[in-house]
């Protein structure tokens, strides 16, 4: 295999959805790594609104994006996803390839962080096709303004399945043919000649493609994984089916793809016509595969059912709990140590703090309480021993939140993740946001909020609450503190908080 070093292509696929292209090269164009190159298909899209758009990205004061490193190729009618990655794919000459779908985007470590991890590994896997990093959910909003302009919103981040947060060093073939281990095209970094002796991507595939590519990758081929978060994977909240392929929906969440077929397709084939089957080696992987996935349909169905249950059982458990006044068992946040930048009941250490509040001043460390009010009444309590903070407020009028301090917990060029259980015995709708200090100009300034998100605690009940700021996001000013907004006009309110982690990513 020739060696190009270190230089990556990039190939963006892309059919009638500029406003989500402009943030994938910018997310091209804030690499610390400086050797890449991006290849644009425009699958049969219309081209002006695209040149538009780069146009607009490319401006002349040396900030914007470098037009030299674009090639765009204007498809004039649709040749289908996995034939647009492949004619991008003919058009590199790069060491390594990444596939950037045009609605996901990268951190801006993400070349750097994967190729020197390539170079560290390279001579231990003589065998080595290519890295990957861990991939970060992100849910989001698609605005469409009465002025035509289109506004994607992040609400936050989304929860992963399992199979995406396994920490396997290299990937193995059957757990990923089983969906025991999964990732996203937007996570990997491979080798562009091992790519093309792959076969790219399958052009008969309509949807699950780079499924069906990197299951058959991986019988040739060793997929080492980079255990950080520097992919970012993109998905709209708005989820509802229609029979034509809506540009801002999510492919697998859009019924006129037949995924179901194209899922099983993509699976290690056993039923070969005679003379043309698999090698030995394909053929003992693609039974165990089989084998494996029929215990997980087995043993799956089994535990949603005794999950289902249990969790029947729990609510039964806790709304009795409620009204007998006992306190139920809390639930706990499981978070990595290493990344942990604060842990609430570690940080009281055991105390039994119980006070009046004073909208003035701090209490328990990092909180404090936003008001442009006091009223008596206020009070905190905090039980290590029954993992319970609670807040009484008489009053919550225009304006409550309770607020947590964020200064110091994000090394520089990281981001936070904010994780709390919050319980309510009568239910309620509030708001998180991250709150910063920002100038104006001659010592003034404010603070402002960024990233606002509505959240619903049940009755009853405990909603765990998960926010992720960038580092980007935390740049845009000082004192930064994760606001949670409070109902207005609500009386006799109570905030309980079962735990809280913040974590740096």
């Amino acid at each position: 295999m020739r060696d190009f070093g270190t230089s990556v292509g990039v190939v963006i696929r892309t059919r009638k959805r500029p406003h989500f292209v402009a943030r994938a090269l910018r997310s091209v164009a804030a690499q610390t790594h400086d050797d890449w190159r991006v290849v644009l298909v425009n699958d049969g899209g219309a081209r002006a609104p695209l040149d538009a758009l780069i146009d607009s990205l490319a401006t002349g004061d040396g900030k914007g994006f470098p037009r030299e490193r674009l090639l765009t190729e204007h498809l004039p009618k649709s040749i289908g996803r996995s034939a647009a990655f492949n004619h991008g794919l003919a058009r590199l000459d790069t060491g390594f390839v990444a596939c950037l779908d045009d609605d996901d985007s990268w951190q801006p470590d993400f070349m750097q962080g994967l190729l020197a991890f390539h170079a560290r590994i390279g001579a231990l896997v003589p065998d080595l096709g290519g890295v990957m990093a861990m991939v970060t959910a992100i849910r989001e909003e698609v605005i469409h303004h009465p002025d035509g302009r289109e506004e994607i919103v992040e609400l936050g981040e989304d929860g992963l399945a399992n199979a995406f947060r396994r920490r396997d060093f290299l990937v193995n073939p059957v757990a990923y043919a089983t969906y025991r281990h999964d990732l996203y095209p937007v996570q990997w970094l491979l080798k562009r000649e091992a790519v093309v002796q792959a076969g790219g991507f399958p052009a008969e595939f309509d949807v699950m493609e780079d499924r069906a590519f990197m299951t058959r990758f991986l019988q040739h081929w060793q997929l080492a994984v980079l255990d950080k978060p520097l992919a970012r994977h993109h998905r709209r909240v708005s989820r509802t089916a229609d029979t034509g392929r809506t540009a801002s929906m999510n492919t697998l969440d859009n019924p006129s793809y037949d995924w179901r077929l194209f899922a099983d397709l993509a699976r290690i084939g056993i039923h070969s016509p005679s003379g043309t089957g698999p090698d030995l080696a394909t053929l003992v992987r693609a039974v165990a595969s089989t084998v494996v996935r029929e215990i997980n349909d087995e043993t799956s169905a089994i535990w949603h059912k005794l999950d289902g249950e249990a969790r029947r059982l729990r609510e039964r458990i806790e709304a009795l709990g409620s009204m007998s006044g006992a306190q139920p068992t809390a639930d706990q946040l499981e978070t990595a140590p290493e990344r942990i930048g604060y842990a609430l009941w570690q940080a009281l250490d055991g105390q039994e703090i119980g006070h009046a509040i004073d909208p003035a001043a701090g209490f328990a460390g990092r909180f404090s309480l936003s008001q442009g009010f006091t009223l008596p009444g206020q009070l905190i309590l905090a039980s290590a021993a029954l993992r319970r903070f609670d807040i009484q407020l008489p009053e919550t009028r225009d304006w409550s939140a309770v607020e947590f301090s964020l200064d110091g917990l994000a090394p520089p060029g990281n981001g936070l993740v904010c994780e709390a259980i919050i319980g309510s015995a009568e239910g309620f709708l509030f708001e998180t946001a991250l709150s910063l200090w920002q100038k104006k100009g001659f010592g003034s300034g404010e603070h402002r909020f960024i990233a606002t998100h509505v959240h619903s605690c049940p009755p009853m009940s405990r909603v765990h609450l998960r926010r992720w700021f960038s580092a980007a996001e935390l740049a845009q000013g000082s004192d930064a503190k994760l606001s949670i907004i409070l109902p207005k006009a609500a009386r006799n309110f109570r905030f309980c908080l079962h735990d809280l982690v913040i974590s740096r990513q």
